[in-house]
């Protein structure tokens, strides 16, 4: 079940009284909200973690996660689901108060479950507003006009969801809310808005201090510090000392091991000491710089009432990476940098049986990836990169056959055009299928290239498939069971950033140029 932010009103012990304003600007609504205190997942198993198993390609399917446009509107909701977010968003959230007393207007407005560590801009409807006194947490501010009166007597503080906070302040408070709002909704653990709208003394002018109405706020913030266990200033039983990060790896470990709004996992039992130490060298992969930016960066927010898949889906898609478990019950996490596999191939030795589908079907044939985004510089709305084209397939098929690819976590147009190419890579594979092995095959659980030396794939030639879905183990039947799609190393290696491949064998024969992840290009000969 769904946290509502009713959580928010917490005054005495018992207290279950909540301010929802669903009214009109002179008036107020008070309704009973029944708190709930479960946590949306505990423990749900492997199986639910691991189904996204390839978010990138999982994104195709645009999971249930709110769009970017959704944090600019705040709304008027009774029983919302709270919402949580990694690193930089933009948000509204839904309002607790919403009242007009003494002649000015005052509004409470939850917008983020938990600390948030900075808020950075704030905005009146869709417009930016600079602001006297700064953004910190509980700081008494005034809007700063734009032009002439425009938002004139517009004063607010931003509360940072702390533990020790109360909402019922200098903005809004028991005095000009005519005792409305007092110090028992003290809003502790929930980062809130309380703006307070000044009259126009002249009722003529009051279309120009407010020319779109009563202003609908909305913050830029950098959103839930997390865990990083490569920073030696960070520790892991201190809240603290935690920082907000864009990193996806980092991101994910908060989500499967968040008690409240993520899954709640025990992280010594999912990622042991030598699981973690291989997540943080996933995470040195996302920061490493391409073309000026780093590798993969994530930034978003889900609701509390969103499916765990979903939202680890999500921040997946932002660095290609696959999920998967490891033969010990650990999970594994790799990110999209290609890395050619270490183990030695699987042969028809072990292979009791097999699948193998050469090419797609005309009709399931995607040859164009249109491909969104989340623009910072248009004020946190969905944009579109140019469309990702396979122009072979396309004179193939006589005409475009697009899908749309929904990085909505991704804030910048290269890192979304790089993952467009590697989606457009592998959804229209030479060969795919599945392979049965005998318990040899345990060696490879956890392993998302593997090498195969088999006759009926590439003419017996080594080659290298994805695995892509969690693998099937049968131990009584001595049976492990692998779905796989051919990959192509060398075109996956361009898009890293390489200058030559890790295995000359496994080359293309066409001579064809790839894109790097920076945008240049790495010819067949380089």
């Amino acid at each position: 079940m769904a946290e509502t932010v009713g959580l928010l009103i917490l005054s005495a012990a018992g207290a279950t009284t909540s301010v929802t304003g669903i009214g009109t600007a002179s008036a107020i609504v008070i309704a009973d909200v029944a708190i709930s205190v479960s946590t949306v997942a505990t423990v749900v198993g492997a199986t639910a973690i691991t189904v996204a198993a390839i978010g990138l390609q999982y994104a195709l399917s645009n999971p249930n996660v709110p769009k970017p446009e959704n944090g600019a509107q705040p709304l008027k909701q009774a029983l919302p689901a709270r919402q949580r977010g990694y690193w930089i968003n933009r948000l509204g959230g839904y309002y607790m108060l919403f009242l007009a007393a003494g002649g000015d207007s005052q509004d409470v407005l939850a917008f983020h479950s938990g600390r948030i560590e900075e808020a950075l801009q704030l905005y009146l409807h869709d417009t930016p507003v600079s602001v006297s006194g700064g953004l910190g947490h509980g700081q008494y501010a005034t809007v700063i006009s734009p032009t002439g009166i425009y938002y004139q007597n517009v004063s607010l503080q931003i509360f940072y969801g702390t533990d020790t906070q109360n909402s019922s302040d200098v903005a809004v408070n028991v005095s000009n809310t005519s005792g409305v709002w007092t110090s028992a909704y003290a809003g502790k653990g929930i980062a809130c808005i309380c703006l307070n709208c000044g009259h126009a003394s002249d009722p003529e002018q009051f279309t120009k201090i407010y020319p779109q109405g009563l202003p609908l706020p909305s913050i830029v913030a950098k959103c839930a510090p997390v865990w990083d266990p490569r920073d030696v200033t960070q520790t892991e039983g201190d809240r603290a000392s935690w920082k907000a990060s864009p990193n996806p790896v980092l991101q994910l470990l908060d989500y499967l091991t968040e008690p409240d709004g993520g899954m709640g996992e025990e992280r010594s039992i999912i990622l042991p000491p030598a699981a973690l130490a291989q997540w943080m060298a996933e995470a040195d992969l996302c920061d490493a710089d391409v073309g000026g930016r780093a590798r993969y960066e994530s930034a978003g927010f889900y609701q509390f009432d969103n499916s765990p898949e979903n939202v680890i889906t999500k921040i997946l898609a932002t660095c290609d990476g696959w999920l998967a478990e490891a033969g010990d019950g650990s999970l594994v996490l790799t990110v999209g940098v290609y890395r050619e596999p270490s183990d030695p191939p699987l042969t028809e030795e072990h292979i009791v049986g097999f699948t193998v589908r050469k090419g797609q079907p005309d009709e399931e044939t995607i040859n164009q990836l249109d491909v969104t985004f989340t623009n910072p510089d248009a004020g946190y709305v969905t944009d579109q990169v140019d469309s990702i084209r396979d122009e072979d397939a396309i004179s193939l098929t006589g005409g475009v056959r697009a899908k749309p690819l929904d990085l909505s976590w991704v804030q910048n147009a290269g890192q979304a055009a790089a993952l467009g190419r590697r989606g457009m890579l592998r959804l229209n594979p030479k060969a795919s299928g599945t392979f049965v092995t005998t318990l040899y095959g345990m060696r490879y659980l956890g392993k998302r290239w593997i090498k195969v030396q088999f006759p009926n794939l590439n003419g017996g030639d080594v080659s290298v498939v994805e695995i892509q879905d969690r693998a099937q183990v049968d131990l009584l039947g001595g049976r492990v069971t692998f779905s796989w799609n051919l990959i192509d190393p060398i075109a996956l290696a361009a898009l890293d950033g390489a200058t030559s491949p890790t295995s000359p064998a496994l080359l293309r024969q066409d001579g064809s140029a790839y894109l790097r992840e920076d945008g240049s290009t790495l010819n067949r000969e380089a």
